[in-house]
């Protein structure tokens, strides 16, 4: 019971923290532009009969900020659930994060049979993050992410030959990772010596 309040608590928690960065990233980034493009075409209405050519510049920077809000506005709703999942399922959104990864990544994925849509959402957002610790933290040179399910059960490893020392206390995104887990009652292991590896195991039931 106290196992299963700790993570109906972390749940809650981290859904809290989803809905604050949704917020801030739409505030922060999509408004902003947004705010941005209603400026611009006010000036360009302005402008548009006393110097057209300026108009027209004007208009090109109010094209430009629309096309980066929509850009902002995509990232932040691939971050509720990645239409990637969709479209390609999840040896194929996994792919997308190995193939763009700084890191050289190599990928293995043996899941036949696929997993609910927020299981796989979730080791999704797992991979995605691990990866962007390990380009911003590691100093790694390689990084390995194997995914299989097994006995009922989603499996998640990612590994890196950086220096190791990975601490979920430093702000590192580690914590969120775990909430995020344990959130669908699943598990995570950490093993980070000085000198590395790195090496994040998770388990989360597939789900129906």
């Amino acid at each position: 019971m106290a196992e299963l309040t700790a993570t109906r608590a972390a749940a809650l928690d981290a859904h809290a923290v989803e809905l604050r960065r949704i917020e801030r990233s739409l505030h922060d980034g999509t408004q902003n532009r947004l705010v941005a493009v209603n400026v611009l075409l006010g000036a360009a209405r302005r402008a548009v009969r006393r110097n057209p050519d300026r108009a027209d510049e004007i208009l090109g920077q109010a094209q430009d900020a629309a096309e980066q809000a929509l850009g902002e506005l995509r990232t932040v709703v691939r971050g509720i659930l990645p239409p990637v999942l969709d479209d390609r399922g999840l040896a194929g959104a996994l792919a997308g994060l190995a193939g763009s990864c700084a890191v050289p990544c190599r990928l293995e994925v043996d899941v036949a049979v696929r997993c609910a849509a927020s299981v796989e959402a979730t080791a999704y957002f797992v991979v995605a993050e691990a990866l962007t610790n390990v380009v911003r933290h590691s100093g790694a040179s390689r990084v390995d992410v194997a995914v299989r399910r097994e006995h009922g059960r989603l499996l998640v490893s990612i590994e890196d030959d950086g220096h190791g020392d990975a601490d979920e206390t430093r702000g590192s995104g580690l914590t969120g990772i775990r909430r995020r887990v344990e959130a669908y009652d699943g598990r995570m292991t950490l093993t980070s010596p000085p000198g590395g590896p790195t090496r994040m195991d998770v388990e989360l039931p597939c789900g129906s």
